[in-house]
This record gives structure tokens, C-alpha cells and sequence, in this order.
């Protein structure tokens, strides 16, 4: 006697397709589908090589670019630079602003400018009419105008990388028609001949008494008004 087939009547599973191995694959692919390396058959854009490089050509002209930029940023800041030290902000005097200068901070920048004048006499003192007297640092208008011939001095000599009509400027405009002033003077060194002489009259407040009263009658008359 036989036995009946349990699974008799039951529909097979559809047959499912054979397994890829991974080294196989298909022959023909469709468009879109191939190495993003292969030649389609198309031209690389320009400025691109073949195998997706930028050209030699193409760097060079961004390089150039760029250092042109970088001119550019550096000029500005530079410019900047440049306004800050000619034109410090007003609340805060420059550092040779000798009104504002006492104690250490009067005794340094002095110290500094008795260096540079030194420099100078040892350069340019070859005559007497050139020559700075060597009590010059107890004229006090001197003081004040040697510092700004030395200022400008600096201004002119120094963080400068191309040639400019400075220096020039400096010696025709700045430093001899000074030390013709300086020579010609009475408050300055046209008495100190052998020795010092204190150009100063005898000392006397420099505004008398009255100012108070005449300022005060200033005000009444604005107010008045």
C-alpha cells in the first residue's frame, strides 16, 4: 500500500535566478553606469587634464590670483598702519609729547634724543654753523624742536622698503632751515657762544593776575547777551 504525498497539491516557489559571484559582472551596462574614470567618448572641460587635474596653466593663473589678493590686504593693512602712527587717537598723547612728560618716562625720551643728536653732530657737525652746542638740552624750545626734527627723521629712514623723495624731504624742509633757526635765535643758541646763556628774561608768571577778571568778564558778556 502506498502513501499519499503530504505535499502533493501545494504550489511550488517560483525558481529564483542564480546567485553573482562578486569577480562576474555583467557584460553590458547601461548608459550612466560605467567607471567615472572611463572615456565616454567626451572632452575634459577646459582647464582640466584628463585624468581631472587642474592644468599647469590653470594654477598658475589662481596662484597669481591670489598673491595679487594678498598685495592687495597687505597694502590696506599697511595703509592702516600708517594713519594710527600719523594720527593717534586724540585722547591719548604721543609719546614725545613733552607737555605730558614727567619724571622716567621725560628722563628716557631725552635720553634717547641726546643719542640721535649725538649721531647728528658726529655726521653733520663738520662746521660751527652746523654744529649743535652741546648745552642744547637745557633750552627747553630747543628741546621741543630738535624732537620734532628727530621724529621726522625716523618717519623718513625708517619702514620703508621702496625709494621715496623722504629723506630728501627731510633735509631741504625739516632739518637745516631748523638748525638756521636754531643758529639765529636768541631764545635758542645765538648767545651760547663759548658757554651756556640762559636766553630766559628774569623769571615772571607767564599770564599775570588780571586773566581771572578778564575771563569772568568774558562770561558776564555771553551772558548778558
Amino acid at each position: 500500500m502506498s502513501q499519499e504525498d503530504p505535499y502533493a497539491g501545494l504550489p511550488l516557489p517560483e525558481e529564483e535566478p542564480p546567485m553573482v559571484e562578486d569577480d562576474q559582472a555583467p557584460e553590458e551596462q547601461g548608459p550612466g553606469t560605467g567607471d567615472p574614470g572611463e572615456d565616454l567618448g567626451g572632452s575634459a572641460p577646459a582647464g582640466v587634464s584628463p585624468d581631472g587635474e587642474l592644468t599647469p596653466e590653470v594654477l598658475l593663473l589662481e596662484h597669481d590670483q591670489q598673491i595679487r589678493q594678498l598685495q592687495t590686504d597687505v597694502g590696506q593693512l599697511i595703509g592702516a598702519v600708517a594713519d594710527l602712527l600719523k594720527s593717534p587717537p586724540k585722547e591719548k598723547p604721543a609719546p614725545w609729547n613733552w607737555k605730558h612728560l614727567n619724571g622716567p618716562a621725560a628722563a628716557k625720551l631725552l635720553t634717547e634724543l641726546r643719542g640721535w643728536v649725538d649721531w647728528y653732530n658726529d655726521r653733520y657737525g663738520v662746521a660751527v654753523d652746523s654744529r649743535i652746542p652741546g648745552c642744547w638740552y637745557r633750552h627747553g624750545p630747543v628741546v621741543e624742536e630738535l624732537t620734532a626734527v628727530w621724529i621726522a627723521w625716523r618717519a623718513a629712514y625708517y619702514g620703508h622698503q621702496s625709494p621715496n623723495d623722504a629723506p630728501a624731504y627731510w633735509h631741504e624742509r625739516i632739518l637745516w632751515p631748523t638748525i638756521k633757526r636754531l643758529k639765529d635765535s636768541t631764545w635758542a643758541f645765538k648767545n651760547c657762544v663759548s658757554e651756556h646763556q640762559d636766553p630766559r628774561p628774569q623769571r615772571t608768571p607767564s599770564t599775570d593776575d588780571g586773566f581771572v577778571d578778564f575771563v569772568t568778564a568774558i562770561e558776564k558778556k555771553q551772558e548778558a547777551a
